[in-house]
């Protein structure tokens, strides 16, 4: 049997049909083979992997080995080139990129292929490398077993004589299947026995559960009812023209304090430049946690990520800036490049100022490296945490007019505030100032700038939104992390309103953290899952680096990453832990002058006063907060506000 599933229309289903045709050229046999089956899978989607595309994945399983003619010497491996006696194929995964170009929009480096969009040449070779492990990664995730895969380059504008010298990865429209299988057995590095070769790509049991009509490769992401209020948030968005007139003209920098919706702002933004003009967006961030909920919203919505269609990446300003210092040789590719982060920006910064790397240089890298660099507009989240040096890499790759700024006041958590306005015109520049509260309902707001006020903080701006009424606050005191028996009520509270486990967010401190030899999680996330539930914990790393695709999964991330982040509801465990964390954060850095009567005490008081306003403007509906049952000026702070607003304050003891 041989079957197309998936997407029925476009570039990719038209390789899919060609290559069924192909397949069934060698073996008619095989449209009504009841043991023998071949699957093509169009446009499968990796949800929640960096590279989300496979354009074709070809998939078979044959119950008896099949013959195919020898075109070609094999590369086997460990040994030299060799000519088979005979070749079989068992069993294949092909993992196959489309691309269109004739020849004058394709360049051959030695096997290196590359194709030309409007923006400039795509390393097309390194592209469907990287997503063979994407691939494989995202079948582990799905449970399925994990095979050999091989990434193949479908040239359908191209012949086989318009192609280099073999061995390469590549195909043309007139190549028959057994060529592509001798293509394969060169790659491959397949085992050859006195001159004999079966290609197979792993065992029999992993096939069936691949192709088995039960698996889930092709798994839907769902959305969920607040999903789809968010995409509508960012699809149906009411900014004013002006907001989007401005783009790539001026610098805009949209200010504004914790829930008037910023990162939503630049969403929307993004994908109106997009949805209009077919722009291509970077957004920068510096929380893993927010790059995959944004890019889990950008999946939900359809957005691509494309030279030539435009759209939206999501990445993190460290991953930015990394692939920058390799690509112009400030890095190798081995080097421990966190650990040497500010070294290597320094040397990065001493490149571009002292002329060792040119405008003409940063002009050839974006058009050579255009999928990674070639981007109309930058959208900087959290940019009141960017250090100077790192706003003027940034306003050097790229022009000041192509970037918008996300600027959280008295959010910021790195060392110094940014200044996004030195060194620009005033003509250069469009400041937007947020006061309305988009995010919280009218209680939370109002529970939100009493807490500022009990911590010290001044100036607190943000306006409750006199069209989101309710909101409850849940203060529980005593241990929490390792009893589910709030949380199962908080879902099915939830549920009751169309709401799942996804739509909620937990955080924790460091302290409800383990870190053992093999793996990180966080205790209440254990609990749950001891008890049968199932969560997305960005405590671990590998586990941040994918967003949720299970909407029955609580998210669950430390208190560090949650900013940008939201949930219907949120859950703050061992609140004052956090607090009493940020506390010593500041008291062990380095002495701050502060004020000419305030004590490092007071300075340290302030600090986390600011960091605590961050989880606790995370909820739409419902606020938790949990404190241990010891005596804090947090809990001080709380109970004063209790007092105030009792009417949708609730506080219990465990």
């Amino acid at each position: 049997m041989i079957e197309i599933v998936g997407a029925n229309e476009g570039q990719e289903f038209e390789a899919a049909v060609h290559l069924r045709k192909l397949i069934l050229a060698v073996w008619p046999d095989l449209s009504q083979h009841p043991d023998d089956h071949v699957k093509l899978f169009v446009g499968l989607k990796l949800y929640g992997q960096k590279y989300e595309d496979i354009d074709v994945f070809v998939v078979g399983h044959f119950a008896e080995p099949r013959e195919f003619d020898v075109e070609m010497k094999f590369y086997p491996r460990d040994s030299e080139p060799i000519l088979p006696k005979r070749a079989y194929v068992r069993s294949f995964a092909l993992a196959v990129e489309v691309k269109s170009h004739d020849a004058s929009g394709v360049r051959f480096d030695d096997k290196l292929v590359s194709v030309k969009y409007p923006r400039g040449w795509e390393c097309v070779t390194e592209k469907a490398f990287k997503q063979v492990f994407e691939l494989k990664s995202y079948l582990v995730r799905a449970g399925l077993p994990n095979p050999y895969v091989q990434d193949l380059i479908f040239m359908s504008g191209l012949r086989e004589t318009d192609l280099p010298v073999r061995p390469h990865n590549c195909f043309g429209i007139d190549a028959s299947f057994e060529k592509i299988l001798n293509i394969v057995g060169q790659v491959s590095q397949p085992v050859v026995k006195n001159r004999f070769v079966t290609i197979s790509f792993g065992s029999d049991e992993n096939f069936r559960a691949i192709l088995s009509p039960q698996a889930t490769v092709l798994k839907t992401l769902e959305p969920t009812a607040l999903d789809r209020k968010r995409m509508d948030r960012i699809v149906k968005s009411a900014l004013p023209d002006e907001w989007l007139d401005d783009l790539t003209k001026k610098q805009i920098v949209i200010r504004g304090r914790g829930g008037v919706g910023k990162t939503v702002i630049l969403l929307q933004m993004a994908y109106r430049a997009f949805d209009n003009a077919g722009m291509r967006s970077l957004v920068l961030t510096y929380n893993k946690a927010l790059v995959a909920d944004m890019r889990r919203t950008m999946a939900l919505l359809g957005v691509p990520r494309h030279l030539s269609k435009g759209g939206i990446g999501i990445e993190t300003v460290h991953a930015f800036l990394g692939r920058l210092m390799r690509e112009l040789g400030i890095i190798g590719s081995e080097d421990d490049f966190l650990a040497n982060y500010e070294k290597h920006k320094l040397g990065l910064l001493d490149y571009l100022r002292s002329g060792a790397v040119s405008k003409d240089d940063l002009k050839n890298l974006i058009e050579e490296n255009a999928d990674e660099f070639a981007w109309d507009v930058i959208f900087v989240d959290e940019g009141q945490d960017w250090p100077s040096n790192e706003i003027e890499i940034l306003r050097t790759v790229f022009r000041p007019e192509q970037i918008v700024v996300a600027d959280g006041v008295d959010q910021y958590v790195r060392d110094s505030v940014a200044d996004w306005d030195a060194g620009l015109s005033r003509d250069l520049l469009r400041p937007r100032r947020l006061r309305r509260c988009l995010r919280m309902k009218a209680n939370l707001a109002h529970f939100v700038a009493d807490c500022a006020g009990a911590l010290g903080l001044e100036n607190w701006d943000l306006e409750p939104n006199p069209d989101a009424n309710g909101g409850r606050v849940m203060i529980v005191e005593g241990e929490m992390a390792g009893n589910t028996v709030i949380y199962e009520r908080l879902k099915e509270e939830a549920a009751e309103l169309g709401n799942y486990p996804v739509d909620l967010l937990a955080c924790v401190p460091p302290t409800l953290v383990v870190h053992e030899e093999d793996q990180t999680y966080a205790i209440p996330g254990r609990a749950i899952q001891k008890a049968g539930g199932l969560v997305w914990d960005a405590s671990s790393k590998d586990v941040r680096e994918n967003y949720p695709t299970e909407r029955d999964a609580l998210r669950i991330v430390q208190y560090d990453s949650c900013r940008g982040l939201e949930g219907w509801t949120v859950i703050n465990y061992a609140f004052d832990d956090f607090y009493d964390y940020k506390l010593k954060q500041w008291l062990s850095s380095p002495p701050d002058l502060g004020g000419l009567f305030d004590t490092k005490e007071d300075l340290a008081a302030a600090f986390a006063a600011q960091w605590v306003m961050i989880p606790i403007t995370r909820a739409m509906d419902t606020l938790v907060i949990n404190l241990s049952k010891r005596p804090s000026r947090l809990k001080d702070a709380l109970r004063q506000v209790h007092e105030r607003r009792g009417d949708f304050i609730e506080w219990l003891e465990v």
